[in-house]
C-alpha cells in the first residue's frame, strides 16, 4: 500500500515538473541547436513575460529557416509572414542608446514605439536580417486594454544563417 502511494506521488510530481515546461511558451527553444546559445534572457510571472534568445556559430548556413519553421511548427507556432530588413532599415531600431528589436505589447514596430517594453529584447544581430513572424498558442495584451495579439513570436535570422535570435512577449 505505501509502495503505491509513493509511486503515485512520484508520478503526480513527473507530471506536474511537465507541465510547467509547457506553460513557459518559448521554454522549447532551450533544445534547438542548443550548443550555439549565446544569450538567454527570460522573464516569467504570474501575468506574463518575455524571452530573447541568440545563437551564434562560426560556420554559415547552421540556421536555416526551414529546420527553424519545422522545429517551430512542431512546438505549436504558426508561421504568419516573414519580413526582411537591411542595415539602413534597422538604423533607429535603438532605445536609450542600445540596439532592441522594437517589439511591444502592441505588437512588432520597425517604427519603434517608445514603451520601454523593448529594453527586454536586445538586439545582438546587425547585419541584415530576415524576421520569422509567428502565432504561437499564447496571446500578448496592451496594458489597460482588451486590445490582443497573438502574434508574438518572432525569429531572425542574418543572411549568413550563422546568427539567430529568438524573441517573444505573452500576456499583460
Amino acid at each position: 500500500m505505501k509502495l503505491t502511494r509513493i509511486i503515485f506521488l512520484c508520478l503526480i510530481s513527473i507530471l506536474l515538473l511537465n507541465s510547467c515546461k509547457n506553460l513557459i511558451p518559448t521554454a522549447f527553444w532551450e533544445n534547438f541547436e542548443s550548443n550555439y546559445i549565446v544569450k538567454n534572457i527570460s522573464n516569467q510571472g504570474p501575468y506574463g513575460g518575455h524571452r530573447a534568445m541568440y545563437w551564434k556559430a562560426e560556420s554559415k548556413k547552421t540556421f536555416k529557416s526551414e529546420n527553424i519553421i519545422a522545429f517551430a511548427k512542431e512546438n505549436g507556432w504558426t508561421l504568419t509572414g516573414t519580413e526582411k530588413f537591411n542595415t539602413e532599415n534597422m538604423k533607429d531600431w535603438v532605445e536609450n542608446g542600445k540596439s532592441i528589436f522594437p517589439l511591444t505589447s502592441q505588437g512588432f514596430n520597425p517604427k519603434l514605439m517608445e514603451d520601454n517594453i523593448s529594453e527586454d529584447f536586445p538586439r545582438w544581430i546587425n547585419s541584415n536580417i530576415t524576421i520569422y513572424k509567428f502565432k504561437t498558442n499564447f496571446v500578448t495584451i496592451e496594458p489597460g486594454t482588451d486590445n490582443s495579439i497573438e502574434e508574438n513570436g518572432f525569429v531572425i535570422i542574418n543572411n549568413d544563417e550563422n546568427e539567430m535570435s529568438v524573441y517573444n512577449l505573452w500576456g499583460e
